[in-house]
Formats: C-alpha cells, sequence, structure tokens
C-alpha cells in the first residue's frame, strides 16, 4: 500500500513566529492543557504544541486548532507526510496505535470496530 502525503507545506496566514500566533497557541494551551490525543487513551499529559487538524496553515480556526504533547504531534505530522511511525506501547503494554487491532475491539459497532 502506498502511502499518500497530506503535508502541505506553505507559507501561513499567520507565521507560527509571529505575536499573533503565540496569542493563538496560548489560548487553546490555555483552554485545553492536556494532549487531547493522550487524554483519548487516558493518558494526562500535558499539551505544548498546537497543530491544524486539517493541515491547512492558513485555517486558524479554533476548531481547527488541536492542543497536542510533541511527541503526538510528531507523530501526526509525519503521517501527514506518508512517513510510517511507530507509537508503541502505554504502561500497562497496551498499543498506543489507534488503528492496532487490539484497540479496534475498543470502538462501538459502525465506528470500524469489530
Amino acid at each position: 500500500m502506498s502511502r499518500v502525503s497530506r503535508y502541505k507545506p506553505k507559507k501561513r496566514a499567520i507565521p507560527l513566529g509571529s505575536a499573533a500566533w503565540q496569542r493563538l497557541r496560548a489560548q487553546v494551551l490555555a483552554e485545553e492543557p492536556l494532549c487531547r490525543d493522550c487524554a483519548a487513551r487516558g493518558l494526562f499529559t500535558p499539551a505544548t504544541d498546537v497543530d491544524h487538524m486539517d493541515n491547512n496553515g492558513d485555517n486558524n480556526a479554533r476548531t481547527n486548532l488541536a492542543p497536542l504533547c510533541h511527541s503526538c504531534h510528531s507523530i501526526k505530522t509525519a503521517e501527514d507526510m506518508g512517513k510510517r511511525t511507530t507509537r508503541g506501547c502505554d504502561v500497562n503494554g497496551i498499543p498506543l496505535d489507534p488503528n492496532h487491532h487490539w484497540n479496534r475491539a475498543k470502538r462501538s459497532p459502525g465506528t470500524g470496530g469489530t
């Protein structure tokens, strides 16, 4: 299976180093201080990065900005670029990859679970 890159690097509407981006980033992290991906797995990890969920750096709508820890943000960015990623396991030995067959059984019927 070929991996398709969804990563679209380009000039952003609000440059990442600008004061405007720093204010928006601070607002997102203040509203949601924990990593959204870790929280979905029952982990409490402080969010340090803000991700454009649709990979469009021009879409700075609050609904498109997700707080993530640096590790989760790096993994998501790599996946968006079409790279293979290894997520490993949590402290209980449960795979962190949401698509791992052990995690698919946890999904409710109709959401792709078994």
